[in-house]
């Protein structure tokens, strides 16, 4: 934020993947439509956690103890996964911080909308994995 108050829209905080996707917190932001007025530090914290989570569950795709090498519809596949994962993590921190009128949205505060994102993450992790969303698998 400047002394005149106005917020500093142009922050952005590249996360190197270490062999997954990098990741940053503008594409966050803008994939998530999440307003500049939200703390930075905790938007990496954030994401960085559900990188490692995403991470952890995706172990059955490493090569030789690699990270495999996702094509571009995969790693989107992956970001959306580890953005949504990091947006349902943030919804109580969101609703502590002080917010414009303009970026006032009721829906994203409910423990539901985390649970919806939570949701599609997995749905997204199940992707990657070429597994079922409802984990049945034939005997």
């Amino acid at each position: 934020m400047s002394f005149g108050g106005r917020i500093d829209t142009d922050t952005d905080t590249q996360l190197p993947g270490d062999g997954w996707p990098d990741l940053s917190t503008a594409e966050f932001r803008k994939m998530r439509r999440v307003p500049s007025v939200f703390d930075e530090s905790s938007i990496v914290v954030a994401i960085e956690a559900a990188s490692l989570l995403v991470q952890g569950q995706l172990d059955a795709l490493f090569i030789n103890s690699q990270p495999p090498e996702l094509p571009r519809q995969k790693a989107a596949v992956y970001r959306r996964a580890v953005y949504g994962m990091a947006h349902a993590d943030l919804l109580p921190e969101f609703a502590t911080q002080d917010r414009r009128e303009v970026a006032e949205n009721a829906a994203e505060d409910t423990p539901e909308q985390a649970d919806r994102f939570r949701a599609q993450a997995t749905r997204d992790i199940c992707l990657l994995l070429g597994r079922s969303v409802n984990r049945a698998e034939i005997i």
